[in-house]
């Protein structure tokens, strides 16, 4: 078992960013056929019924209804962190997208998230942690210039592309503190977000056109982005620094780019293989200086 749970640990960033930059990928397919509205709430519906399946699965009959009963105030405290993460999150990303502010530009601001997560979770980091930070900024934007997708910046796209990074950096400094089981806290924090996203669809624009290729975007957002994606999530922070999590984010654009580029075949210049070097580099050495928390 010890061993087991040692090759989770050492394997779960890797499959967790793997998982999560896929998701940029099958958001692009899926919007072809379904507008923001739809898509969000299709996602966030599908991902409150697959975590309580889960639930049920990798818990003895009787025992599910004691999981999920919580407190009033630590069930408050998991449905504001549910609305950070997942509707404040994800709606202030489509709609700083939507204000023309460049997939460039906001992944920039979202370069930001290890920085605010360590201050909203009250970490102390060391000199050398900030330089590695810094450094995996800078690495991250010499990579997107050489993407060339730097591109449009308009003050809408600004607004929301910060309150997109507020939210999540304040949402996983929260969960990092959460006191509950990770399946039952994804679960409510699911619920949350999907009933504001079914009260707010009737006044957004509605379109959803079913095809295969939108059952594949759908289904692959809700089981492994919303569902594996999210839970791996909550495990790294459960046993790291919320900083040691939040910089795993800067690798995030590195990968889709190359995810992009092997499935839609979009160019990959020099530039950009250079920036991911040395963002990988920033996170190798902050996550080496930075002393994370005991391991299970």
């Amino acid at each position: 078992m010890g061993s087991a749970m040692r090759l989770i640990e050492r394997c779960s960033p890797v499959l967790f960013l793997m998982i999560w930059s896929s998701g940029t990928i099958f958001v692009k397919l899926g919007l072809e056929y379904a507008s923001v509205s739809v898509f969000l709430t299709i996602r966030s519906v599908g991902a409150t019924v697959a975590l309580f399946v889960a639930l049920t699965l990798i818990t003895n009959t009787g025992e599910v209804w004691k999981k999920l009963y919580l407190t009033k105030s630590l069930l408050f405290q998991t449905v504001l962190t549910g609305l950070l993460l997942q509707a404040g999150y994800q709606s202030a990303f489509f709609l700083a997208l939507y204000y023309n502010l460049s997939p460039g530009s906001l992944s920039i601001v979202l370069g930001t998230q290890p920085i605010l997560t360590s201050l909203f979770a009250g970490e102390k980091l060391r000199l050398t942690g900030y330089l590695f930070l810094a450094l995996g900024i800078f690495g991250l934007t010499i990579s997107i210039i050489g993407a060339r997708e730097i591109g449009s910046i308009t003050s809408m796209g600004i607004i929301f592309g910060t309150i997109s990074v507020i939210a999540i950096s304040l949402g996983s400094a929260m969960q990092k503190k959460l006191k509950t089981d990770t399946v039952a806290s994804a679960f409510y924090q699911s619920l949350s977000a999907s009933l504001v996203f079914l009260i707010a669809l009737p006044l957004t624009n509605i379109k959803l056109t079913i095809t295969p290729e939108f059952i594949l975007s759908a289904t692959w957002m809700i089981v492994m982005v919303s569902t594996l994606g999210v839970l791996l999530m909550f495990y790294l922070l459960k046993y790291n620094s919320a900083s040691n999590v939040g910089i795993l984010f800067y690798v995030v654009p590195i990968l889709t780019i190359t995810l992009d580029y092997l499935i839609f075949d979009n160019g990959v210049t020099w530039t950009t293989v250079a920036g991911g070097l040395v963002v990988l580099g920033a996170v190798w050495g902050f996550r080496q200086t930075e002393i994370p928390e005991k391991q299970p």
